[in-house]
């Protein structure tokens, strides 16, 4: 059957066979993986700080707008400036 061409061929006498991966290069990239996952946790946590601080300055910048405007609407009263406007 052609599916079995690529099998090793049967040994005579049962002796055992090569492993067919080399068991130091597994290795190697296991420990390349458990780096690469260790790396990426570490961006992982970064970028979850960033976006946490970037939330904290967006809402923080949403608030001095408002002050903002409110102060300006404040000083509108003070000054009567809002009863001017409504006549125009």
């Amino acid at each position: 059957h052609p599916a079995l061409q690529d099998l090793p061929k049967i040994i005579e006498g049962g002796q055992k066979l090569e492993p067919l991966t080399d068991r130091t290069r597994l290795g190697k990239l296991e420990e390349e993986s458990e780096r690469l996952r260790r790396q990426i946790e570490d961006k992982e946590i970064r970028k979850r700080k960033a976006v946490k601080e970037w939330d904290r300055l967006q809402r923080e910048a949403e608030t001095a707008a408002l002050r903002s405007e409110l102060a300006e609407n404040s000083v509108r009263k003070l000054t009567g400036e809002e009863e001017s406007m409504a006549a125009f």
